[in-house]
């Protein structure tokens, strides 16, 4: 007898056999028990999770010699034959190769019979979305009223091509992609079954591998198979698939800790010689340090967000400690870069070289900005320094001059810096003349924390101050302007950078003003409008561009 592929050996047979969906084999069996059936199902999921295998069960529950029944004794007839494919009474049609409208014309002549000797005539189409329109459209009537021996089972990967209008004719069901844990008990199973050793390193490989899907992991263990005279090790399934060992990974990430580009580049030399694709090291190393991420964020409480064993979780539990979040966040950007360069450059290989330079630069950078850091510390010694902002440009200088706030906005028009003093010393009373003459700095912090926010605020304008309350006015155009604001993390955040720039505690208000004044241009803006008679059409703050 000819080898049976182990996807094929071990297809499930009944729905306790089904890996994974029982939040579908359930309510299948229950509604068998019930008689509640449908006329018409639609299974929607990835692939190799049991969508047809879930669908010929269904058909050998339904027309088995001892059915309706949720397990099909799989010993007469009619179970026999659906098992093997040639039942006169369950039809598998392919959707790839029968998808025009001939072959749904001949298929709604053949409904017009009655079933050969079970008890219902089942169409089970698989990859139903190629239909073409013209095929789906003769459906419909079809599928909308069926003879009462007639079931349809459909199954699909792609359900968002399928017509609005077939769907609402079917009971749909989605399918998900098996778990790691899951797959990782199957293959331990089937592998025992077939007297294979495989180390468990190499069945959590499989099982990661192929990405929830019970088909794929059962071909890679299959191919593998083939090393059954000797132990199937993790080196073996990384060989045979392409991947890249977890130890190599973890040296590099250990590299780029350490900001040892050198270190970096004789690992990535190291890789590459075995002849990995960079492409697939790229995304291992994405998926790491996203790993390290949430491990970071959330240490342990975190772990089963992440698909490793528990001594591997131990190790990026150490590494995430090496790095800040911040260093995560930045090499996962850069490594996303990188995917992207390497789209439209022949070579793989230098991305990956010219990201790990960048996230290995930090060290050199900090040696170089070591005389711009003793020029601060002079400064900080003659000048009260608070805090410094880089934004594009704009330094934002916090000074504290006899308690005064100073606001260093960017160079005039001859290259000159200006200091504009805001004259609100801690315990001075906040006038709106004040807080009108920093409501650009105030809507560019704003930006600098969340960028929408200060998009509503600018169309508001400083309209009263009254002891610690301040109230800001809307006209009636930015009515959502001001609805949006009043949700009470966006007060708390715009209250909290007024707080900072006037040195005093407020209450925030935000008002519907007819009748507000319009805020003065600056003399800038004036001479400007003055020479080509202009108007202010729209406002924003200042980005020191």
């Amino acid at each position: 007898m000819s080898y049976i592929v182990l996807a094929r050996k071990y297809r499930p047979q009944t729905f306790d056999e089904v890996v994974g969906q029982d939040h579908i084999t359930e309510l299948l069996k229950k509604s068998i028990q019930v008689n509640r059936l449908a006329h018409a199902y639609l299974f929607c999921g990835p692939r190799g999770i049991g969508k047809t295998s879930c669908a010929r069960i269904l058909a050998k529950s339904l027309n088995c010699q001892e059915g309706p029944t949720i397990n099909p004794c799989g010993k007469c007839s009619m179970c026999c034959e659906i098992t093997n494919g040639n039942s006169f009474d369950v039809i598998e049609i392919d959707g790839a190769s029968n998808r025009g409208i001939d072959e749904i014309r001949s298929l709604r002549e053949n409904v017009k019979f009655a079933p050969t000797y079970g008890r219902y005539k089942i169409y089970i189409v698989d990859e139903v979305h190629m239909l073409t329109t013209e095929a789906f459209n003769a459906l419909l009537k079809t599928l909308e009223e069926p003879p009462e021996y007639v079931k349809f089972i459909f199954a699909t990967t792609e359900p968002n091509k399928v017509p609005a209008t077939i769907i609402s004719r079917c009971q749909k069901f989605d399918f998900k992609r098996v778990s790691i844990k899951f797959l990782v008990e199957t293959i331990t199973t089937i592998a025992k079954k077939e007297k294979l050793k495989i180390e468990q390193d190499a069945i959590f490989s499989i099982a990661k591998a192929a990405m929830g899907s019970v088909r794929d992991a059962l071909s890679i263990l299959d191919q593998l198979s083939a090393l059954s005279q000797q132990t199937i090790k993790d080196e073996d399934v990384s060989s045979m698939l392409g991947l890249v060992e977890t130890d190599l990974i973890f040296s590099l990430t250990d590299a780029l800790a350490l900001k040892d580009c050198v270190k970096c580049l004789e690992v990535l030399d190291n890789i590459l010689e075995k002849g990995k694709d960079p492409k697939q090291l790229t995304r291992n190393l994405i998926e790491h340090f996203r790993n390290l991420m949430i491990i970071n964020i959330g240490g342990k409480a975190l772990g089963k967000m992440v698909d490793y064993p528990i001594a591997v979780k131990e190790l990026l539990l150490v590494q995430s400690e090496k790095m800040t979040l911040n260093e995560i966040l930045k090499s996962i950007d850069v490594l996303v870069q990188t995917q992207d360069i390497a789209r439209v450059m022949d070579s793989v290989r230098i991305p990956l070289e010219v990201a790990f330079a960048k996230l290995t630069y930090v060290s050199e950078g900090k040696e170089s900005a070591a005389p711009v850091e003793k020029a601060n510390d002079t400064i900080k010694k003659l000048i009260p320094i608070e805090k410094i902002v880089n934004k594009k440009g704009h330094l934002d200088f916090s000074l504290n001059k006899q308690g005064g706030s100073f606001v260093k906005k960017k160079p005039g028009l001859e290259g000159e810096a200006e200091f504009v003093e805001t004259l609100i010393s801690k315990g001075e009373p906040v006038t709106i003349e004040h807080l009108r003459k920093i409501w650009d700095a105030v809507t560019f912090a704003v930006s600098q924390k969340k960028m929408s926010i200060a998009t509503y605020l600018q169309e508001g304008i400083p309209f009263k101050c009254d002891g610690t309350k301040i109230i800001i006015g809307f006209s009636e155009k930015a009515a959502f302007h001001k609805e949006v604001l009043e949700e009470k993390q966006n007060i708390v955040l715009i209250r909290d950078i007024i707080e900072e720039k006037i040195n005093a505690k407020i209450e925030l208000v935000f008002k519907i003003i007819d009748d507000q004044e319009p805020m003065e241009n600056t003399p800038l803006v004036e001479d400007a409008l003055n020479k080509f008679q202009g108007k202010v059409v729209s406002q924003w703050h200042r980005e020191g561009k």
